[in-house]
């Protein structure tokens, strides 16, 4: 059963080759995606607190196949097309955005590294077959990431009840990210003294 081919675009491209078919055929696709958390040491406590900070983003690792052998002819001509998307385009000023598409799988990328392998050569020298390893991070564009950001708190007030070994800057730190915004909390629930406050105690979180 021969491979079947994947196709890569780079995207706003205008001087250079910006269609690329090459052949691919995983046995397995892995696209891994991670977030990464900020922790604060809490004085006492055995386990900081972790506060969300960002997604990391997809990020997809390709294998592909370049082969002239049919046609005796070199691949020189398809690695110069891919190695596009690891060079600073003179129009965009950074290398163009590259859409990887094969079968159901489609993504919108950067690519982060691009690895070559030459495996078999003419008697020219020429490069008649490569393999090409491609790490490829998903790639959204500002107006979707302002879109899609979550920064405020809740726009009602909420219930929450006062774990073993908090205060009310770990609250705020949660529902804020701003440990110092605890006199809001403070405020809402009439509290005088917030070092003595039973544990279990339900407090009023209010929007800000």
């Amino acid at each position: 059963m021969g491979l079947t081919r994947a196709r890569l675009i780079a995207k706003d491209a205008t001087k250079r080759l910006d269609v690329v078919e090459v052949m691919f055929n995983p046995a397995e696709l892995s696209i891994d995606q991670s977030v990464a958390y900020a922790e604060h040491p809490v004085l006492g406590s055995v386990d900081p607190i972790l506060q969300f900070v960002r997604a990391e983003g997809r990020t997809m690792n390709v294998e592909l196949f370049l082969d002239g052998t049919d046609e005796n002819r070199s691949v020189e001509e398809s690695l110069a097309a891919l190695r596009q998307f690891v060079e600073r385009n003179e129009e965009l000023h950074a290398p163009p955005l590259c859409e990887f598409s094969w079968g159901d799988v489609t993504m919108i990328a950067v690519v982060k590294s691009l690895n070559e392998k030459y495996v078999l050569f003419g008697q020219d020298g020429s490069i008649l077959r490569a393999r090409v390893t491609m790490s490829l991070r998903r790639f959204e564009t500002p107006d979707f990431q302002e879109r899609d950001k979550k920064l405020s708190s809740l726009d009602r007030t909420r219930v929450r009840v006062l774990r073993e070994g908090e205060t009310l800057a770990h609250i705020a730190l949660e529902a804020y990210g701003d440990a110092r915004r605890w006199p809001v909390i403070a405020e809402a629930n009439g509290i005088d003294k917030p070092r003595f406050i039973p544990v279990g105690t339900p407090l009023k979180v209010p929007a800000i």
